[in-house]
């Protein structure tokens, strides 16, 4: 194993696969990539439906909405990059847009990672129809998934 690919949101579920990725790679002296997904459904939601009835309703949403992701990020990449400096691990952080699962499993594929770590968040109800975004790559990935929950 080489190349270790960290998919977080930075939500608690996320924050427990963020433990064991950070200590897989400093017990094995290993580079962590960390992966953190827009996820573009308020986007293409803001587009599709009338609820936003002016285009300036639907342009003010789509800014607030990039902000606040942008607010996100920072505060996820800024939080990691504190821990992994004073761990001295070798890291790289990466932000993309889109389907998170379709995304991450592309991500992987392309960059030849060995083992995508995720967290899981127990859906409940309607929600576990849709199935989980941990679910959808472990279906999809090529290389090995940890689901830490």
């Amino acid at each position: 194993m080489q190349k270790i690919l960290l998919a977080t949101n930075g939500k608690e579920p996320a924050k427990k696969a963020e433990k064991y990725a950070i200590n897989l790679a400093a017990e094995e002296k290993l580079p962590l990539t960390i992966i953190y997904v827009r996820d573009s459904i308020w986007y293409r939601f803001s587009e599709e439906v009338d609820w936003l009835s002016t285009h300036r309703a639907r342009r003010d949403f789509q800014k607030y909405m990039e902000k606040y992701t942008d607010a996100e990020e920072e505060r996820l990449f800024s939080r990691l990059e504190k821990i992994l400096t004073e761990k001295g691990i070798n890291f790289e952080m990466i932000a993309l847009s889109g389907n998170p699962a379709d995304e991450i499993v592309k991500y992987a594929k392309e960059n030849g990672i060995d083992l995508i770590i995720i967290g899981e968040k127990e859906k409940k109800g309607f929600a576990r129809l849709f199935g989980t975004t941990s679910a959808k790559i472990v279906k999809k990935a090529r290389c090995k998934v940890m689901v830490v929950k």
